[in-house]
């Protein structure tokens, strides 16, 4: 992470990366993104959700093997190690948002939840959550793209209740491929009013005191025992407890996975 980034980051609270995923890589995510796409349509059939047509397939690397390689993506890793103290995979799901379609977290600085928490020290970013956000197909203006307030994630004050902030907002498109780095503290939303269906794969990353989503500490077990020793996988994979190491970490900063 270049000195010029992380002062972005720290200043603005996200980062967008291009091209974070490799086009053969890209085309094969956009296959298992079109089979649970049918499988997202058929649930909102049987449960209608006219308020709010979208649907969240969540744990999705313990339910299908494609999206495991994105845990270590060495676009992305480096970043994770750089600004997680101590990092460990923490949730993962697709989400998919069709016309009216939305989402809002009005998270922010002032603590609410053990997740809340973003500080810079001793020249590193710290986090509680970081999230990782791919474009698994263009999300141009109007189609579901995040929208956040920059610098929200150090905010002083809670955000008003029952505000308008929208004039605050920036929407960040994306390219297919690309990633959206970002810290769980800040504002974040989205609208889809066009017509085609977003597509977006989240990640969390949190440190080892923080516990797993979804089911508990033992979630990443089986894909743990698979993973290959001393790998950044088998580490981002761990159990958490406290702030006490659970397997070692691998020798030297994540640049590349192994």
């Amino acid at each position: 992470m270049t000195p010029a980034e992380m002062y972005d980051y720290d200043l603005k609270g996200y980062l967008l990366l291009e091209d974070a995923i490799q086009p053969n890589d890209l085309a094969s995510l956009q296959e298992r993104m079109a089979f649970w796409e049918a499988q997202a349509r058929k649930e909102l059939e049987k449960n209608p959700r006219p308020e709010n047509p979208s649907v969240m397939v969540s744990d999705i690397v313990n339910k299908d093997p494609a999206f495991v390689d994105l845990i270590t993506n060495p676009e992305v890793l480096p970043y994770i190690d750089a600004m997680v103290d101590h990092p460990r995979l923490k949730s993962t799901w697709i989400a998919y948002k069709w016309k009216g379609g939305w989402a809002r977290d009005r998270s922010n600085h002032t603590p609410t939840r053990t997740t809340n928490f973003y500080h810079f020290n001793g020249g590193r970013i710290y986090h509680n959550l970081f999230q990782v956000f791919y474009a698994l197909r263009d999300i141009e203006p109007g189609e579901g793209g995040l929208k956040l307030i920059p610098g929200s994630h150090k905010a002083n004050l809670p955000l008003p209740d029952d505000t308008y902030l929208g004039h605050m907002e920036v929407e960040i498109p994306m390219k297919a491929g690309s990633v959206l780095l970002f810290s769980h503290d800040m504002y974040h939303s989205s609208l889809n009013t066009s017509d085609k269906v977003r597509w977006a794969v989240i990640f969390t990353y949190c440190p080892s005191v923080i516990t797993n989503s979804y089911s508990g500490d033992g979630l990443y077990d089986k894909l743990f025992e698979k993973a290959l020793e001393r790998s950044w996988l088998k580490y981002l994979l761990r159990r958490p407890h406290g702030f006490k190491e659970t397997y070692p970490r691998p020798e030297g900063r994540a640049y590349t996975e192994g």
